[in-house]
């Protein structure tokens, strides 16, 4: 009888130290994959750096995140080979499967050409149009 109580006492202690451990560190398994819209448009490199970041950040809370970075107007600093100051961190977070796209309205605007971008990156017709389609397909807006 005692190695029954035993048992039950040491299942719910057990229990009780799981519950804990999910309150401090929630698995993902139950929450929806995590799609994020990050929109820059500004040319501070340090504010730049933050959102990347914050990018990484996201990557390690939920690595199964759909990011795409969307860069118009001064942001389109940030992809141009010249001019970003963070090629090698875009280039890790591309491996980690983050899309980043740079506006062709701002590209046209800018006269930069498809060969001065980072390599890896995509292009759309608008940077602020793809990031309302973006919303409108469920991603959240996330802005550094």
């Amino acid at each position: 009888m005692s190695r029954i109580l035993n048992a039950l006492l040491m299942g719910a202690i057990a229990a009780t130290v799981a519950q804990a451990a999910l309150r401090e560190n929630p698995k993902q398994e139950n929450q929806p994959m995590l799609k994020a819209v990050v929109h820059v448009n500004f040319a501070d490199a340090e504010r730049q750096g933050h959102g990347l970041k914050n990018i990484a950040n996201m990557l390690k809370e939920a690595q199964d995140s759909q990011i795409e970075v969307v860069c118009h107007g001064a942001g389109i600093s940030l992809l141009v080979k010249d001019q970003t100051k963070h090629a090698d961190q875009i280039q890790t977070l591309i491996k980690q499967g983050v899309q980043f796209a740079a506006c062709q309205n701002t590209m046209k605007e800018k006269n930069i050409s498809n060969d001065n971008l980072l390599q890896g990156i995509t292009t759309v017709p608008s940077g602020a149009v793809e990031v309302i389609r973006k919303q409108q397909q469920g991603f959240g807006y996330f802005k550094p």
